[in-house]
């Protein structure tokens, strides 16, 4: 491994962050506007008025203690399974409300869309994680999308599956039926973390009620929670980046609490989603240096003075388009964020514009960029099996080391890429010259056209299915 991580702040600054956003807790406070929230801090002994919930700092001490630092998400298929809070993980992108088509041109996606990016989820060996709601898609009524998205999943990926981001009312509970019906075991959540419940606070200082019943629901339920506080400084923040990293772990901080008041020791990972604000536009920047900045900064926090799992909106672009600035973009985020010690990442494969359109072919050439790197992440082999002394000693000056048994043993260890090009010029003209654009289209159409129609268990997917026209009879949807 590497021996250094990225470091943006001394040990100093950050005890400073981590104080100012106690004042913050303290003096402004966080609005729940969920009920029950209110009611639980209050019968804990946090200070209320009306909705507005303000946190002494033991009471945040006490949740951070209460928080595992990793914990293991499980997949349908068991050699699957990923620990959180090891290593660098990647999961799908989320919000994105088009798709793009292998031309470019973007169009409002359907549920076979979400179907096959589930299908390259499976088949890109860097993405460790599948489901979430990468696509929205417009052929399937809301009271049941999230029902054929999870099935759609389900059919399509056997690594762990998020559920489809949802406002937290029954249609999620009605997703986590089929989870019961995957696994075989209506107690599988309180013996696996299987899934968990992405919950955005309205920066800001705000925890809407949908957001607070989901962090209630899914820790009742022992499965883990994910906190994304996601202010745009000069917009729903202060203007200066470290006003905007206080306010967002202000309100991170007051969703663990909430989280370990439901259920102490339920998982929680708080997410870096700060963005730059770009006055210029009136827009939020997800790929600028300064949101790399406050990224980079959470991570350190999460990781060094937190403990805890430490996930990033990472490896994005604001380009419209597969191309030169959409490359330069998304390696920046993506490869600031991983020498500064992310764990886990969301939005780093296939997404365009700002978080708006998803690419499949995009999807693929992030999974090599994702694998170089991993591969530097690894650091060298420094042992004696790494020092070549025989095959050095014995080449003469101005030789070479091309037949050199070290050489022979070991020749296939290093990198290769896999929609990149590394021939010669006429190699690779005669065989068409293609693009890197060209080379992940036929990826994708290839990974499209040899999957399987499902990978359930034919006896499930029929129970899958019926319940979901149980619930379409149930609300009269056609």
């Amino acid at each position: 491994m590497l021996q250094n991580r990225l470091k943006v702040f001394s040990e100093a600054e950050m005890e400073q962050i981590h104080q100012n956003a106690l004042l913050l807790l303290q003096k402004k406070g966080i609005v729940f506007q969920g009920d029950d929230a209110v009611t639980c801090f209050a019968r804990h002994g946090a200070a209320v008025s009306d909705h507005t919930v303000f946190l002494a700092a033991d009471m945040i001490e006490d949740a951070l203690f209460q928080c595992p630092p990793s914990f293991l998400l499980e997949a349908p298929e068991k050699s699957r399974s990923v620990t959180v809070g090891e290593g660098l993980l990647i999961h799908p992108a989320g919000g994105e409300i088009f798709i793009a088509d292998p031309d470019g041109q973007r169009h409002s996606p359907i549920l076979a869309d979400y179907a096959a990016i589930q299908t390259v989820y499976q088949y890109c060996d860097e993405i460790n994680i599948g489901g979430s709601k990468p696509l929205n898609p417009i052929d399937k009524d809301d009271r049941v999308k999230g029902l054929y998205l999870t099935l759609a999943a389900m059919r399509c990926c056997n690594k762990p599956l998020l559920t489809p981001v949802e406002e937290m009312d029954e249609r999620q509970l009605e997703s986590l039926k089929l989870y019961q019906i995957l696994y075989g075991d209506d107690d599988i959540f309180e013996k696996h973390y299987v899934t968990w419940h992405p919950v955005c606070s309205a920066s800001p200082y705000c925890y809407p009620a949908h957001a607070s019943d989901g962090i209630r629901l899914f820790a009742e339920r022992n499965q883990p929670v994910v906190l994304v506080s996601a202010p745009m400084s000069g917009i729903t923040a202060p203007v200066q980046l470290y006003s905007t990293m206080v306010l967002a772990l202000a309100e991170l901080l007051a969703g663990i609490v909430y989280a370990q008041l439901i259920r102490p020791g339920c998982p929680v990972v708080p997410s870096a989603s700060l963005t730059y604000g770009n006055m210029r536009y009136a827009t939020w920047e997800c790929a600028a240096p300064d949101t790399a900045l406050l990224l980079g900064g959470m991570i350190q926090l999460f990781r060094d003075y937190y403990k805890l799992p430490a996930r990033a909106q990472t490896g994005v672009t604001s380009s419209k388009t597969v191309d030169y600035q959409a490359g330069v973009e998304t390696m920046q985020s993506f490869l600031f964020t991983a020498l500064c010690g992310v764990n886990l990442t969301s939005q780093s494969v296939g997404s365009l514009a700002n978080l708006l359109t998803l690419s499949p072919e995009k999807t693929v050439i992030d999974n090599e960029m994702i694998s170089r790197v991993r591969y530097m992440l690894k650091g060298m082999t420094t042992d004696e099996n790494a020092f070549a002394l025989t095959d050095m000693l014995k080449t003469k000056a101005c030789g070479d080391f091309m037949t050199a048994p070290s050489t022979v043993a070991h020749f296939r260890d290093g990198w290769q890429p896999t929609v990149s090009d590394w021939r010669s010029y006429d190699a690779w003209a005669a065989d068409g010259g293609k693009g890197i654009q060209e080379t992940a289209k036929d990826k994708v159409k290839e990974i499209l056209a040899n999957a399987p129609d499902s990978l359930l268990d034919p006896c499930q997917e029929k129970m899958m299915t019926d319940y979901i026209r149980h619930i379409e009879k149930k609300y009269n949807i056609v």
